[in-house]
């Protein structure tokens, strides 16, 4: 069965979504009434203690050369960059290697754009936001919140972009490696009709050879007040990238110091279009309903050059979905509570080819080895309440997540369903307030990951693994000027999807457990100046772990930094010189696995600092920054492995005019 035959089948999946009174996270799938430019956003529901929330005011004046950065400084977390331009990267948290960005679902204003049949189970493309349309993001630490499921299992970054307002903010800025970006993001209210247009361009040559990309992104969002209990929603989204990349590092390079050159090893394309609507009701004083519809369609083209051969790697999917959520605030045995239940429903159509073709030519493609159609399709069901006492917050909740799907070879001419996976997931929380700017936390939540890719079609037998959370921590507001958060946390994972590369064949047998730390704090000295600092131990360690005939159990795992640092200092008045400095540390991690009998000398990874500072100058609605990252011109992987490396960018500059209103 080819792709477009399957389309059909999202029709009745939408109906179903549109015909059942549930509902969904009103901040994932968002309410039209949540977010607006002008003043203070209220979120009309909360999130876990530990939870980090990256404001819009953050990224006015700083320059991002990917979008994943905005990651840069939350707890537990470190940017892991391939170098690859626009493909997706990967950043660990709390432990887990979250390669392409798998392992995190990503949202953006409730659509999910996480993608199952590529690079892993959850391929998330960061590429394709614009910070400067960015209201706010929350990043949810681990499987602590029913309200999200399949991918969530290292956590959640649930990204809110501007939806109404007069307002409008535009950047032009130029930098040293052939860098050049503009973006935009601007809104107006019209009466009932509030619309918000964002668009970016940028290109780079890269700091190293045979590394330039170029990346375009254009979204529109209008919103109109049908009456006083309605509004509605449409948003449009636009996205096309090309770029080249070289081949990693050998260790051999990296010791002899020759960190920028290298010969090409590959190149590509992407484009993803689409768009989704939504509607808000509130349908009483103290209920609302949200509906949400989306679609999307996305093209990757890769190419990897070889001694002999040129490799190409084509997807193109369509992404299909919707979700309805209600929210229910209402009386519990006197008890004050907040209802949250919905659905989510989703197909993904993705044709998949890979062959030889070192003309990069489509229709001269040689050697096909792969030519499939594949379709997953995921229903979801979830319930969330909260109990709010006078000095207590309960949350329980729970989550019913079922993925099936099937494929087809087009080189053989046969299909095989994929075996259904039926999974529920418990959630819970307590926060205790006992004094004012004192809130003590304890949550439990579960989540899972499924076979990579085209394995769930290739090896039946294979389960879920299954992650389970488990935190505990305060946070605190009680002194004047500070704030901040502790947290520490044991993620645990059982039947680990294991590969035994002689026999062919792969199991779930693996257990682990990743314990550890977070200190999150801000502190205003006085008006306008913010020290900030955070750091982060984590214990990454194989329980139970038998891989290729080797024991790797009770030691620890590799590519895990334990130590993570960063700290720095904000002058940001309303008008005149305002400046920055922000100092980072990545410690040190098993550079390789070991068997738990080994006696040599382990290898760990490279430790390091980076320094960023930047100065500017506001006048009015304008404003001029320079910007320095890497100040220090420290020589530091951007990523690594046990036998290769790709370096990170050396000092660089970056000046950037913007104007805010």
């Amino acid at each position: 069965m080819k792709k477009n035959k399957k389309i059909p089948w999202i029709i009745p999946t939408l109906i179903l979504t549109a015909s059942v009174s549930h509902a969904s996270e009103p901040s994932k799938v968002l309410t039209m009434q949540e977010v607006v430019v002008t003043g203070e956003h209220e979120r009309v529901s909360s999130v876990p203690p530990s939870t980090t929330v990256i404001e819009s005011e953050e990224l006015e004046e700083v320059h991002l050369d990917k979008a994943l950065y905005l990651m840069q400084k939350v707890p537990g977390v470190v940017i892991q960059d391939y170098g690859q331009g626009a493909v997706a990267s990967q950043f660990a948290m709390r432990g887990l290697r979250l390669g392409h960005n798998t392992g995190v679902a990503i949202f953006v204003d409730g659509v999910p754009i996480n993608e199952s049949t590529s690079h892993g189970d959850g391929y998330g493309d960061f590429n394709t936001l614009i910070p400067e349309d960015i209201e706010y993001i929350e990043v949810i630490k681990g499987p602590s919140s029913a309200l999200y499921g399949q991918f969530a299992r290292a956590g959640v970054v649930n990204i809110i972009t501007k939806r109404s307002g007069d307002f409008g903010s535009y950047k032009l800025g130029a930098g040293d490696f052939g860098r050049q970006r503009f973006s935009a993001s601007a809104g107006r209210t019209d009466g009932k009709l509030s619309s918000v247009f964002g668009a970016e361009i940028s290109r780079s040559e890269g700091a190293t050879d045979h590394s330039a990309w170029t990346l375009a992104n254009a979204s529109g969002k209008l919103t109109y007040d049908l009456n006083e209990k309605m509004k509605a929603g449409l948003t449009l989204n636009l996205h096309s990238t090309s770029w080249d990349h070289p081949e990693y590092l050998s260790r051999e390079q990296w010791d002899a110091g020759d960190y920028w050159s290298a010969k090409e090893l590959g190149s590509g394309e992407r484009y993803r279009y689409g768009g989704s609507t939504n509607m808000s009701w509130e349908t009483s004083d103290n209920a609302t309903l949200n509906l949400m519809l989306y679609g999307y369609t996305m093209n990757l083209t890769r190419y990897r050059d070889r001694d002999t051969t040129v490799g190409e790697e084509y997807h193109d999917r369509d992404m299909y979905g919707g979700s309805l959520s209600h929210l229910f605030d209402y009386d519990a045995w006197g008890i004050p509570s907040t209802l949250t239940t919905g659905i989510d429903s989703q197909i993904e159509l993705t044709h998949t080819i890979n062959a030889n073709n070192p003309s990069r030519i489509p229709s001269a493609r040689e050697e096909i080895t792969v030519d499939g159609d594949s379709a997953i399709t995921t229903f979801s069901a979830y319930l969330q309440n909260q109990f709010f006492l006078s000095d207590w917050t309960i949350t329980l909740g729970g989550r019913f997540d079922s993925v099936g799907g099937d494929l087809d070879d087009n080189l053989t001419g046969t299909g095989s369903d994929m075996e259904t996976f039926s999974i529920f997931s418990p959630k819970a929380a307590v926060e205790y307030s006992p004094l004012d700017g004192y809130t003590f936390f304890t949550t439990y939540g579960e989540g899972f990951k499924l076979p990579n890719g085209f394995d769930k079609f290739m090896y039946p037998d294979l389960q879920e693994e299954t992650y389970r959370q488990y935190e505990l921590g305060v946070q605190f507001s009680g002194i004047e000027g500070l704030a901040g958060t502790l947290t520490g946390f044991i993620l645990e994972t059982e039947d680990e999807i294991v590969a035994f590369d002689a026999e062919g064949t792969k199991e779930n047998q693996g257990e682990t457990r990743r314990t550890g730390v977070e200190l999150d704090v801000d502190y205003t000295l006085v008006d306008h100046l913010t020290v900030y600092g955070n750091i982060s131990y984590t214990k990454g360690e194989y329980v139970d772990y038998v891989k290729n005939g080797v024991d790797y159990s009770d030691t620890d795992i590799s590519l895990v930094p334990e130590w993570l640092y960063s700290f720095g200092l904000e002058w940001q008045p309303p008008q005149g010189l305002f400046a920055g400095f922000d100092y980072r540390y990545v410690g040190e991690g098993l550079l390789d696995d070991y068997s738990n009998d080994y006696v040599g000398e382990r290898k760990n990874t490279l430790d390091y600092w980076v320094a960023d500072a930047k100065v500017g100058y506001r006048h009015n609605d304008y404003s001029l920054t320079f910007e320095v990252k890497n100040a220090f011109d420290e020589r530091y992987p951007s990523t690594e492995a046990a036998t290769w490396l790709r370096t990170a960018n050396p000092r660089g500059y970056f000046l950037n005019f913007a104007i805010n209103y």
